[in-house]
């Protein structure tokens, strides 16, 4: 069995606590043999599976995997899961959407077995390491070009050459970074000139811009097999470049691209450490569980209020929201558009929460955490006299700032 998690306090204190023993806790927690067993071995047999049946088959991974998404009682329901997991979620008439439970439609797609290809330039991280090849390369361009005799002798015109080509550079890397990942073929590369010239100067081979049918022969045809024309060149700049974007990357369903087990182990790790906590103290349960969701929820692309019926759709986004708020509990009764409407509108008065996407800062969610904590201690002395209430939280206010 995991470890129990040691919340000294409930409220602030308790929140505090948490949070300062965090990392220490989860450690501990996932070193324990129950969990390291169940994420070693769906690790080892993840990509083994098919379909949505074979998982289902499968009772041990289908745990780790349900888990991972808050649904571990429903385990036992394999005919519903099974078919959550192969109608998927981008047809609106799938079960996960009839659902109307995000938790189903996150387990569609993450589970998704249609094959689906996940070029390296759409991973994180790739615009950075192609960016600081191509400012290498410009800089020391243009320090070459400021050692010309026109430049050297020339103070003014060097410092507004400058200017001129730095400015120019962190617009390209702007763009760079912001477009890259909208790429989905050789194609749509080739067409945009922009990028084409920061991923060929990046590489050292930029004099092969007008060889455009060239190019796209070395990005279609990678550089695995020997007799790929980028090989049969012995450009090692065309070589290193066709492996960095990886177009003739092969087409896989999603459990077998990299990270996909490291994902969904972390996100079972994390839930099985809320549940943890939630057992010791539910409302500290509650409040971790939303420090986590509201920053994902926040950076969906949806529209406002799709992600504000979203909350009220989360039974722990809507108690933290109705409960910080200090909404009473006849709230849920009223039509839903005004439940939206009041929500918005008390967040941002309460919390000036202008947009969702204001719950990436964790000032602002911090907030939202702090006010739940409090609402919940006045509920839970509602035995106590006034006066006694409101030491307890005065109490609760400075050790939170101490």
């Amino acid at each position: 069995m995991p470890i129990t998690p040691m919340i000294p306090g409930s409220g602030l204190i308790g929140w505090q606590v948490l949070q300062t023993t965090m990392s220490k806790q989860r450690t501990a927690f996932n070193a324990s043999a129950d969990l390291a067993r169940d994420t070693e071995y769906f690790k080892e047999k993840i990509g083994t599976i098919e379909s949505g049946d074979d998982l289902v088959k499968d009772r041990r991974l289908l745990s780790v995997a349900l888990a991972a998404f808050g649904l571990s009682d429903q385990v036992d329901s394999t005919y519903l899961i099974k078919r959550v997991l192969n109608e998927g979620a981008e047809d609106d008439g799938a079960l996960a959407n009839k659902l109307k439970d995000g938790r189903y439609i996150a387990l569609a797609r993450a589970f998704s077995f249609e094959e689906t290809t996940s070029f390296p330039f759409q991973e994180d991280g790739f615009a950075g390491d192609i960016l600081a090849s191509y400012d290498e390369r410009i800089r020391a361009d243009l320090a070459d070009l400021l050692e010309q005799p026109e430049y050297a002798t020339n103070p003014l015109a060097a410092a507004t050459l400058e200017a001129t080509v730095l400015d120019a550079l962190e617009t390209t890397k702007t763009y760079f970074r912001e477009s890259i990942g909208s790429v989905t073929s050789v194609d749509d590369l080739m067409k945009d000139n922009d990028l084409l010239k920061v991923a060929l100067t990046a590489f050292g081979v930029e004099e092969r811009t007008n060889s455009k049918a060239l190019l796209k022969r070395v990005f279609e045809e990678g550089a695995s097999d020997p007799g790929a024309l980028a090989n049969v060149l012995g450009d090692r700049g065309l070589i290193a470049m066709t492996k960095a974007f990886g177009f003739d990357t092969e087409p896989t369903i999603a459990i077998r691209t990299n990270g996909f087990a490291d994902k969904i182990i972390d996100n079972y790790q994390w839930q099985m450490f809320e549940d943890a906590v939630n057992e010791v103290n539910p409302t500290i349960g509650t409040a971790l569980s939303f420090q986590r969701g509201a920053p994902a929820l926040a950076g969906l692309d949806s529209s406002e209020n799709t992600k504000w019926f979203n909350v009220l759709g989360d039974s722990t986004m809507r108690e933290v929201f109705q409960t910080a708020l200090g909404l009473p509990g006849s709230f849920s009764q009223i039509d839903i558009d005004k439940q939206v409407e009041m929500l918005k509108e008390k967040a941002a008065s309460r919390f000036g929460i202008t947009q969702f996407k204001d719950l990436e800062d964790e000032t602002i969610r911090n907030k939202v955490i702090y006010s739940y904590l409090l609402q919940s201690d006045v509920a839970s002395n509602t035995g106590f006299g006034s006066q006694q209430i409101a030491l307890t939280l005065l109490s609760s206010i400075q050790n939170q700032r101490t």
